[in-house]
């Protein structure tokens, strides 16, 4: 695999945890980025209107992923699939049992390796969906900490290997070994190297606090980080 091949697969993100949703979509606008990933995880019902709002004044086209909130409608999903050909939605375990089941899009929905009470319970939940959402920094920290999180990683490992890997969520692991939404340095990224390619899919998205213009940057650096490790 070639480093613009990587390149493209990787993701910058308006977050809505751990980030001003705001200036970034402001930065997306004055950018002209076309694609890219949203983050809904802190945004209600108003909020998430108004995103969609600004959205429509940008250049973007596609939105490939979005975390989704428990909240959200059917009619939500229905819009974000026809206006951004959105391919994967993630969600947490315990808010796809509770609010998503029945919803159309079942193949777009992939439940995420999260951890902190939101973790996967039973992978044969995973059937009635697309798969499994792999958050690397969790994943990573869960391997870390493997005498605290043994069920934790062992789950996740197992869900990679035996359903389709639908899409990535990628944070910064810090030296302690814990995850977290904001990059300081690259070298808290330098993590994913050491991780096989099978946990990564078509769609790695950079869920970062940090400004856009700074992802871009990161996803430069990953893209070359990962084609030497992809390659070996």
């Amino acid at each position: 695999m070639t480093e613009a091949q990587i390149l493209k697969r990787i993701y910058p993100s308006i977050v809505t945890f751990g980030g001003d949703w705001r200036k970034m979509l402001k930065e997306v606008s004055d950018l002209k980025l076309t694609e890219i990933s949203l983050f809904l995880t802190c945004a209600n019902k108003t909020e998430r209107q108004e995103i969609y709002k600004a959205l429509k004044k940008t250049k973007v086209k596609k939105i490939p992923h979005i975390h989704a909130r428990h909240d959200m409608t059917q009619d939500e999903f229905d819009y974000l699939v026809k206006t951004y050909n959105t391919k994967a939605f993630t969600v947490h375990y315990q808010y796809y049992l509770k609010y998503l089941k029945g919803f159309k899009h079942q193949d777009k929905f992939f439940i995420e390796n999260n951890g902190y009470g939101a973790d996967i319970k039973n992978l044969s939940v995973l059937k009635q969906v697309g798969g499994v959402c792999i958050d690397l920094s969790h994943l990573e920290h869960h391997r870390r900490h493997i005498y605290q999180h043994k069920k934790k990683y062992e789950t996740a490992v197992k869900a990679a290997s035996t359903y389709k890997v639908g899409c990535n969520h990628l944070s910064a692991v810090l030296p302690n070994g814990l995850s977290h939404h904001k990059v300081k340095n690259f070298s808290e990224l330098e993590y994913v190297k050491n991780i096989p390619k099978h946990f990564f899919s078509p769609y790695i998205n950079l869920e970062l606090g940090n400004s856009i213009k700074q992802q871009l940057i990161f996803k430069k650096k990953l893209a070359k980080l990962l084609v030497k490790s992809w390659n070996k």
